[in-house]
C-alpha cells in the first residue's frame, strides 16, 4: 500500500472515536484510571503516543473552578441514540469514558464527583470534550456542554507534530458559513473558535485540509470531513 495512503487512512481511523475500553475495579481514594461509579475516570499513567492528527474536543465550555461536583450535557439529536463520550486533559493525562448517562429534557446529562480533578490540580481550561452518535456508517458529533456555555464552540485538534491547517471551513448546505485557515505550523493542541450563535439549527460539515510535518519525515497532507449537529440555543 502507497505510505501516503495508509498514513491518510490512520488519521481517519483517529479522528472517529472509537468505543472505550472497560476500565478496571481500584482503590476509589486513589486518582488512577477505574470505574468510579457511573463512569471511567482518572489519570491514564502510560500517555498517548504516535503522530497521529485527532481531533479531541468538539465543545462548549465554562468552569470558572471546580465546586464538588461536574456537569456536563451532551443535546440529544433526531434518530440518534445515547451518544458516546469521552472528557480528558492531555495536559495531566486525565480521562472520563464510559459514562452512564441520564436523559433528560432532551439532553444526555451527567454530573461527577470532582475528587480527582482536584487532587491531580486537572486546570478546568484544559478540559476537552468529544461525543459523537453513529449513524450507520456516518458519525455525527454532538456538541458537549461542560458547566455552562462559553457562547461558542471549541474544535480542538492535538498532533505531537507540526501541523498546518491551509482550510479549516465549516459548511451548511454546501454553503460556506464560517473559514480560519492557520497557515503557522503549531504542535500539541490546535483549538479554533466559533460562534455559531446566529447560524441555523440543523447539519454542518467540517472541511480540513492539514499539512503535517513528522520529524525526520516528509510532509503528509490530508483532507477531511467532519459532521457535527449544531443548534443555537446550546450556545446560550
Amino acid at each position: 500500500m502507497n505510505p501516503k495512503l495508509l498514513f491518510a487512512s490512520v488519521i481517519a481511523l483517529t479522528l472517529s472515536q472509537m468505543p472505550a475500553l472497560a476500565c478496571p475495579e481500584g482503590n476509589l481514594r486513589s486518582t488512577d484510571y477505574i470505574r468510579r461509579g457511573n463512569r471511567c475516570e482518572g489519570i491514564q499513567r502510560q500517555p498517548v503516543s504516535g503522530n497521529s492528527l485527532r481531533l479531541i474536543s468538539i465543545a462548549t465550555r465554562k468552569i470558572p473552578s471546580y465546586q464538588a461536583e461536574v456537569s456536563m450535557k451532551i443535546p440529544g439529536i433526531n434518530g440518534g441514540g445515547k451518544p458516546q463520550v469521552k472528557v480528558q486533559s492531555l495536559d495531566k493525562n486525565y480521562q472520563l469514558d464510559n459514562p452512564s448517562l441520564t436523559e433528560n429534557r432532551g439532553f444526555y446529562t451527567l454530573l461527577w464527583d470532582s475528587y480527582v480533578l482536584k487532587r491531580e490540580e486537572v486546570p478546568s481550561n484544559s478540559l476537552r470534550a468529544l461525543a459523537s452518535v453513529n449513524f450507520g456508517s456516518q458519525v455525527v458529533y454532538v456538541p458537549v456542554i461542560l458547566g455552562q456555555s462559553s457562547g461558542q464552540y471549541e474544535f480542538v485538534f492535538y498532533s505531537p507534530s507540526r501541523v498546518k491547517f491551509p482550510v479549516f471551513r465549516i459548511l451548511r448546505n454546501g454553503k460556506e458559513v464560517y473559514s480560519n485557515p492557520r497557515n503557522i505550523a503549531q504542535t500539541n493542541e490546535m483549538i479554533f473558535t466559533w460562534d455559531g450563535s446566529n447560524a441555523p439549527a440543523g447539519r454542518y460539515e467540517l472541511q480540513i485540509e492539514a499539512e503535517i510535518e513528522p520529524r525526520g519525515k516528509q510532509t503528509e497532507k490530508i483532507n477531511r470531513k467532519i459532521v457535527f449537529e449544531h443548534n443555537p440555543k446550546w450556545l446560550k
